[in-house]
């Protein structure tokens, strides 16, 4: 079969033959999605490490399972024409999502609608902060918050016309900023947005970490964590219950297929999945890079 293997760390993938996977679990894949943390694992950055080259990229796909149901699954090597998918990580995708919405809103956009309704349990009351908004993953937490019903929810990015028009206003993370006492922040950056953000957070804030696109990286001070009783809640999704995930999952699929929340997708064929891994790759392409395999 064919499939994106990545060759050496720090390179891009290029198509190959492979043996195709064995067993009762294979799906036949017709989209897979490529993540920051894809990225991450072929660069040699991810915390967790990354496999012995050459090995198959991707963590995640859409296509059909041999009891012929259309799932979207997360499983190691699925960028390819033949995938391996754990039952407890394959959900069931609702009538009415195409193959693109499906990959929108898995792992980024599934991540960032349980910060918002699942982690941070976000309220009427609350004034919602998302670093980096101009993702996937930010731009599910800030419809996500607007569909919560918070009253103010504000994006921040370092291009805030990828910001999504749900946000009450937007900040654009360069220079000198000023960011709002929010009650809640959905970090995907660290570094010194976050540090900025706590400095300025409210009371109780509840500050759910996703993520480290500015830096591994951050000094807090003490008293603002103590002094306003902070809550910082980390999350991944890969350390997530299966139930949380799949009830999740259809939540937001449910709100894309009836129009409240909506995804940017960038659509690559497979022998073009070099161009998708560097646009990926580029630091905050906008949209859901995806990656097409078959009918």
């Amino acid at each position: 079969m064919r499939a994106a293997r990545l060759h050496e760390l720090g390179g891009v993938p290029r198509v190959d033959d492979v043996d195709a996977p064995e067993g009762p679990n294979v799906v036949a894949v017709v989209a897979a999605g490529l993540n920051p943390v894809d990225v991450a694992i072929g660069s040699g950055r991810f915390y967790g490490g990354s496999p012995e080259t050459p090995y198959v990229v991707g963590s995640e796909a859409v296509g059909n399972a041999p009891d012929g149901r259309r799932v979207w699954f997360r499983s190691n090597g699925a960028v390819a024409e033949q995938a391996a998918a754990s039952p407890e990580h394959a959900f069931e995708i609702p009538e009415g999502i195409d193959d693109a919405t499906a990959l929108a809103c898995g792992i980024a956009g599934i991540t960032g609608w349980l910060a918002v309704s699942w982690r941070a349990q976000v309220t009427a009351d609350d004034t919602v902060l998302v670093l980096g908004a101009s993702g996937t993953v930010g731009t599910a937490a800030v419809q996500g918050a607007k569909l919560l019903g918070a009253k103010r929810v504000v994006g921040a990015a370092r291009r805030t016309e990828n910001v999504p028009e749900a946000a009450d206003e937007t900040v654009e993370l360069s220079g000198s900023y000023e960011l709002p006492e929010a009650t809640v922040v959905i970090d995907v950056l660290w570094g010194e947005p976050a540090e900025r953000a706590l400095e300025s957070a409210a009371h109780g804030v509840r500050f759910v970490q996703l993520g480290q696109s500015a830096g591994p990286s951050a000094s807090l001070q003490s008293g603002w964590i103590r002094g306003r009783m902070m809550n910082i809640l980390g999350f991944s999704l890969f350390s997530t219950a299966p139930d949380v995930i799949a009830e999740g999952y259809r939540e937001l699929c449910e709100h894309a297929r009836n129009g409240r929340v909506g995804f940017k997708v960038e659509t690559f064929a497979l022998d073009d999945v070099a161009q998708a891994w560097e646009r990926q790759a580029s630091g905050s392409p906008g949209s859901k890079i995806v990656v097409t395999l078959g009918d």
